[in-house]
This record gives C-alpha cells, sequence and structure tokens, in this order.
C-alpha cells in the first residue's frame, strides 16, 4: 500500500517517518511513501513542527493520506504524566470482594473530565497530558467507549498506551508470562479497535517519545515486532538523540536491551507508586494513581514533567480531595517533598524538616539521636539523616540515589537504610559517612519498600524475590534468598519479624503463603504443604499485607492480611485463626496489648480482638477530615491508617488529620492534640516522650506528659 503526506494547503511534505508497526519510512519529496500491511494501523510521526488531530489509518486502505498543519509546541515543554486511570462502570455497587478484583471501582468518566477540565489550574503551562496505561479497569467495550469520550473533552491533547487491564476483555484469569511473571492473559483487539495503535513514536522540541505495548510484549504475542520497530523507529534519528519511552510496567532488560542506545527517561505505571530512580543513565519514573490511592499508599497524585531541551525536571503533587486544611499547613506536595506544616499544640516540644518528605515510615531512636529517612519524588534522590533526640538539631543528613522509604536501623556504630531501587548502605553513626553498599540486584525492577530489621549485628532486609542476610559491620552477604517467587508483582511492605532463630515475613500475590526461615541460614523451616492440600489453600486465603508481630504468651506470630488479620503457630507456621473486618488494604503491624490485639482497620478506625478466637471484644469508628485518601484504591479521605502506640494502659493513634488521638485500652477516647502535619507512620518512643514523622517531613517531638495534661484539662 502507499499513501501522501501533505499540509493543509496540499503542498507535500518530505522526510516525515511513515511506519506499518514493523518498518520504518520517509515520505519522498512529493511526499509519497510506501509500506507493506504489517500490522492493524500506517502510523505518520507527528513531528515538533507539525501535527494532525487523524495520525493513523487502517492498514487495509491501498492509499492512506495524513494531513499535517503546524504544531505550536515550545521548550520549555511541559507535560502532565497520569497513569493507571482505571477507569470502570460500576452499573451498582460493588461487594468488597467482588468478582474483579480487590476494590469496588476505578475512577470513573465524570472524574477523569473534570480532571482534564482542571489541567488549565492546575497545570497552566502543560502542552499535553501522557498517560501511560490501564486506561480502562476491565478492558470492556463500554469502558473504552466512555473513555474516548472523556478524553475528548481534554483542553490538551493526551497521548495514551495500553496496560494488562486494558486487554483484559472482561477476563481477569492469571498467566505466568515468557520471562515468568503472573499476569492476565491479554488480548488487543478492544484496544485497537477502540483507541488504535499500541505502539507508536512522536516527537516534541528536541525530544522523541516512543510508546510502546508492554502487555503484549511480556505476553510474546509481539515482542519481536515491537523490537524490531524500536530499532527501526530510532535509526531515524542521529544516533545519541536524546528519546523518552513511555511503558505500562517499569521497563526492564527483555525491552531496553533492544534500544541501540538508552532513552534519558522512561515513564510507566502499572505499581501504584511513586519510585523515581536512575539506572545506566536513564531516569525512571514510575508514577502514582491520580484518581485512588496507590497501593504504596501513596495519597492520588499527578505529575508535571519539564523538558528543557536539556535536562527533565518534575513537580509531583496530590489530588486534594480537602482543599488546604487550616490545622495542617501545606499538603499540596504531602509524601513527594518537604513541606511546612501547620500550627501545633503545647505538647509538640520541637518540630524540624527533614530534607526529604515523610510517608509510612517511623523514625529510629538509638541513644540521643533520632534517625529518619526521607524522600525526594521530584527525582532520584532521597536522604538518611540524624538529629538529636532533645533539641531535634539535625546532625547529619546524607544523600542517596533515591527515596528512602523506610526506618534505618542502627547496628553498634553503623546505621544501615535501604534505598528504594535496593541499594543498601552502611553509614557511619557518628558522621553519616557511607562506609559500604550493597548494590541493588535490579536496580529498573526492585520496588523495595521493604524495611530492615536488626539482630545481633545482622540486617535482614529484602523483598520475596531478593531476601537477605547482611552483616552490618561490613556490608558481607551472608545469605541471600532469591528462589521464594521469580518477581514480586505488587509492592510489599513486610519487615522481617525475628523471633530467636526464626525469620517471618508475609507476601502477596507471590509466594501465597508467609514464609517462616532460618535466620542464621535463610533455610525454609515452615512446610507450606502441597499445591493441592488443605494447608496450602488456607494459607494462600490470607493475603498477608504488611509486619507480622510476635505474641510470646500464645507463642504466635500476628499479621495483617487483606480485610482480617490472621494469627499462625510459630513453630510450624500453622494458621490458628483469621478474622475478618473492614478496611482491605491495612498494612499496619498489630499491637499486642494486655486487652488482645489491637488491629488498626484503615480507613475506619481501631478494633481490639480477641488473641484466641480473633473474635472483636470492641470497635471504635474514628470520625475525622483527613486531606486526602492514603488506604490502596480508596478514594475517601480518613485519618486511621498509621498503627498505635501504648503508653502505659493508653492507646495513642496518630491521624492524617494531624490529630493525635488518645483511648482507653476499653476503647474509650480520652481526648487529642493537633501536632500539625498528617501523619501516617508509628509514633516511637524518646525517653518518655514520642516522636514521630509526617507526610510533609516534620519531625515533631511530643511532650507525654503534656499531652496526657492537656486531656485532663479537656477532660
Amino acid at each position: 500500500m502507499h499513501g501522501f503526506v501533505t499540509d493543509t494547503d496540499g503542498a507535500p511534505l518530505s522526510g516525515i517517518a511513515v511506519t506499518n508497526g514493523r518498518d520504518v519510512v520517509a515520505t519522498d519529496a512529493d511526499g509519497r511513501f510506501e509500506l507493506e500491511p504489517v500490522t492493524p494501523f500506517i502510523v505518520v510521526t507527528r513531528t515538533a513542527e507539525y501535527t494532525t488531530d487523524t495520525w493513523w489509518a487502517r492498514a487495509t486502505d491501498t492509499e492512506v493520506r495524513f494531513i499535517l498543519h503546524p504544531n505550536t509546541q515550545t521548550l520549555p515543554f511541559e507535560f502532565v504524566h497520569l497513569t493507571d486511570t482505571h477507569m470502570s462502570l460500576p452499573a451498582e455497587e460493588a461487594p468488597e470482594h467482588g468478582d474483579f478484583g480487590l476494590y469496588r471501582e476505578g475512577s470513573l468518566p465524570g472524574e477523569i473530565t473534570d480532571f482534564l477540565a482542571s489541567l488549565p489550574r492546575r497545570a497552566p503551562h502543560a502542552q499535553a497530558v501522557f498517560i501511560t496505561g490501564d486506561l480502562v479497569d476491565h478492558g470492556l467495550a463500554e469502558e473504552f467507549a466512555a473513555y474516548t469520550s472523556a478524553l475528548a473533552t481534554s483542553p490538551l491533547p493526551v497521548h495514551v498506551i495500553p496496560g494488562n487491564h486494558d486487554h483484559m476483555n472482561g477476563e481477569h484469569g492469571s498467566v505466568i508470562s515468557r520471562n515468568n511473571y503472573l499476569t492476565n492473559a491479554g488480548n488487543p483487539a478492544l484496544y485497537e479497535r477502540f483507541i488504535g495503535p499500541r505502539w507508536y513514536s512522536f516527537d516534541v522540541p528536541d525530544l522523541h517519545v516512543i510508546s510502546l505495548d508492554w502487555h503484549s510484549h511480556e505476553l510474546g504475542l509481539d515482542h519481536e515486532l515491537q523490537n524490531a520497530w524500536l530499532a527501526a523507529d530510532l535509526a531515524t534519528l542521529e544516533p545519541g538523540s536524546p528519546w523518552i519511552l513511555l511503558f505500562h510496567d517499569q521497563p526492564g532488560s527483555s525491552i531496553l536491551d533492544h534500544a541501540p542506545w538508552q532513552p534519558i527517561a522512561a515513564f510507566s505505571g502499572h505499581w501504584h507508586t511513586s519510585r523515581v530512580v536512575e539506572a545506566n543513565g536513564t531516569m525512571h519514573v514510575n508514577s502514582p494513581t491520580t484518581f485512588f490511592a496507590s497501593l504504596d499508599y501513596t495519597p492520588p497524585a499527578f505529575r508535571r514533567v519539564t523538558w528543557d531541551g536539556t535536562r527533565i525536571s518534575m513537580h509531583t503533587e496530590t489530588v486534594r480531595i480537602v482543599q488546604d486544611p487550616a490545622p495542617l499547613g501545606d499538603v499540596t506536595r504531602a509524601t513527594f517533598a518537604p513541606a511546612i506544616g501547620g500550627p501545633a499544640d503545647a505538647a509538640v516540644l520541637w518540630r524540624t524538616t527533614l530534607r526529604g518528605a515523610g510517608h509510612r515510615q517511623s523514625v529510629t531512636v538509638d541513644g540521643d539521636t533520632i534517625f529518619a529517612g526521607s524522600q525526594i519524588e521530584d527525582e532520584p534522590r532521597g536522604y538518611i539523616e540524624a538529629l538529636d533526640a532533645e533539641t531535634g538539631t539535625p546532625r547529619w543528613s546524607t544523600a542517596v540515589g533515591s527515596a528512602v522509604k523506610t526506618a534505618p536501623v542502627v547496628a553498634g556504630e553503623m546505621v544501615v537504610a535501604a534505598e528504594v531501587s535496593g541499594d543498601v548502605h552502611g553509614l557511619d553513626r557518628a558522621s553519616g559517612e557511607v562506609r559500604w553498599s550493597v548494590p541493588s540486584s535490579d536496580p529498573l525492577r526492585r520496588f523495595a519498600w521493604n524495611a530492615p530489621t536488626v539482630a545481633d549485628g545482622i540486617v535482614y532486609l529484602g523483598d520475596q524475590s531478593d531476601l537477605r542476610a547482611i552483616e552490618a559491620e561490613t556490608g558481607t552477604v551472608l545469605w541471600r534468598r532469591t528462589d521464594l517467587s521469580p518477581h514480586h508483582n505488587l509492592v510489599n511492605h513486610a519487615q522481617p519479624l525475628i523471633i530467636d532463630d526464626l525469620l517471618v515475613m508475609g507476601f502477596w500475590p507471590t509466594p501465597q503463603h508467609p514464609i517462616g526461615l532460618n535466620r542464621h541460614t535463610g533455610e525454609s523451616v515452615w512446610n507450606t504443604g502441597e499445591a493441592d492440600s488443605e494447608l496450602f489453600a488456607a494459607l494462600k486465603r490470607l493475603l498477608i499485607m504488611g509486619t507480622a508481630t510476635y505474641d510470646a504468651e500464645n507463642d504466635a506470630v500476628v499479621m495483617p492480611a487483606f480485610g482480617r488479620t490472621a494469627s499462625v503457630d510459630r513453630a510450624t507456621g500453622i494458621p490458628r485463626w483469621s478474622a475478618d473486618h473492614p478496611g482491605a488494604f491495612s498494612p499496619a503491624t498489630p499491637l499486642v496489648t494486655p486487652a488482645g490485639y489491637l488491629v488498626t482497620v484503615t480507613g475506619h478506625g481501631i478494633r481490639m480482638i480477641d488473641p484466641a478466637t480473633g473474635e472483636t471484644r470492641w470497635d471504635v469508628e474514628v470520625q475525622g477530615e483527613a486531606p486526602f485518601p492514603m488506604r490502596s484504591y480508596s478514594k475517601r479521605p480518613h485519618p486511621v491508617i498509621a498503627p498505635p502506640s501504648l503508653i502505659g494502659d493508653l492507646i495513642v493513634l496518630p491521624g492524617l488529620d494531624g490529630l493525635v488521638r488518645v483511648y482507653t485500652l476499653e476503647g474509650a477516647l480520652r481526648g487529642s492534640v493537633q501536632v500539625g502535619t498528617p501523619l501516617a507512620a508509628a509514633l516511637s518512643r524518646v525517653g518518655e516522650d514520642l516522636v514521630g514523622v509526617g507526610t510533609d517531613g516534620s519531625v515533631l517531638r511530643i511532650s507525654t506528659a503534656a499531652l496526657l495534661t492537656a486531656l485532663e484539662d479537656r477532660a
């Protein structure tokens, strides 16, 4: 087949790239091109100077004409990065454990159109929107039809690529991909029918943009075809020219190894996280969801990305449900960058702002020093910081190559911390100087939200596909388990629990059971049963979400799970009971108290359950106005996500509304104080007081005596 590319006056345009999805040719002096039909589409590359509303045609036509008109793009070029919109059309409210997964709904058409309409206010300098897949939730025809209608209202050009949900066609069965990756089966037919080409390129000023279909590439449906097209498309550029990649999942070697040279940046989604790392000279940006909270408990957000002709910079911002809540100060950048909190009650002795933001990571108190990890989500950077416990004065701050999303641990004179990339560092306790580093096994694919644990000078950390024991003094890796799962395809938040010689962690969805290892050798201790056994089925149903705790009196391991709390036998790992409760994604560690197990029901409140049976002893629903949701897939802001602490016989519960609430062990509210920052992490003891870190990076010390006095004064 053949075709022509002209301007609006009919004059031929030469040198314009046109592709059949495998080969790329340039138009001749007459604007003519000729291509063999290979994929269902013929696509013209929109340049920095010329664009068109009709940039692809069906390959069934014998002659194709593309009419281009002048493009008004300028430097600096800013675009808005969205991902995983998961637009759904629920006919009625779905049950908590619906057939279509672990959440009620994705975004709704009105939410998308409202957001797009707000872009002139939210991003007044943006020139385009890039959406990196999982556009719709179930891959249904009616979803695609509604989605295209929603995008048609955008005040800016929108460029999209597919994700795995876009290829579901209403089916949610799982398959193992060619790279041993757990995902769903895929059929691109509906995407191609309603949206169009699944891989293509276009230009912005001085920058080439390549869009690929990760899911079909991963499944092996067309990876060789996409690889061939990638090479052919880049061959039209000067070698080494800057380009960026749009890919649904965080790209790995299976695609990047086929690029003649690496992109300067890659933008992705799929994980529902905020993660920015640099690997091999490429900045890899994995962005959170915009219309509900992410799987890493990041609030709904979007990124403004700016290309100035030389480098890329970003500005990540929350989508605030409650606009500028007065007690909390600036929450527009919560969990992404440091900010100044609001006014606090007198119980707050001091407040210091870290160099990065906080999230769900608490702090570590060791003697007279507080150690914290912080995150910058606009670039590949994080910090490990030390503060004077008495005054909050910074002692040292060490920058590292990506966010530190967990609390450091202290072993003797060493402070050990992990980056989200999987890099691990041992720092001098007194100076913050890096003494050793253990590099990530795969900085492209490690999503390290797992906090380290230290015991007897050994640091234990990692996820289900790279779990390690590291000597704290030297950084020597003593053992490593990479066989527990071939990959981790959801962010795991479990910290290793050490009970004497036993290491316990829980994972989901792979492996589908908690693990018990000999902490000295890494060898498995717990038996998970055969795949078709009753034991394996019982373990599989647990869906562990966070860090376990140990009840010595009952010799039980208590684990937070999806919509439930589970108790398993410490010696064998066999489940004793599983207690259902609301809250779905509730990662907080249960608290063993004299009155029972205190469970944080995220998005609801707190609940005391019986250690022997899991039966509810009391339940308290917490009311409050949080600025944004953090429970995964939730759109409703709620204060409760952080686990409580005990002060004597009182429960102290930090909240996203900036309130620290105090309850009795019977569940009666004694009162609260306002600390002026959203709290998503547990409070730690420092002497007789408490210390915590807010999502804005505020570290604050709360006087326990003043807290109790304030409660008495308000009684």
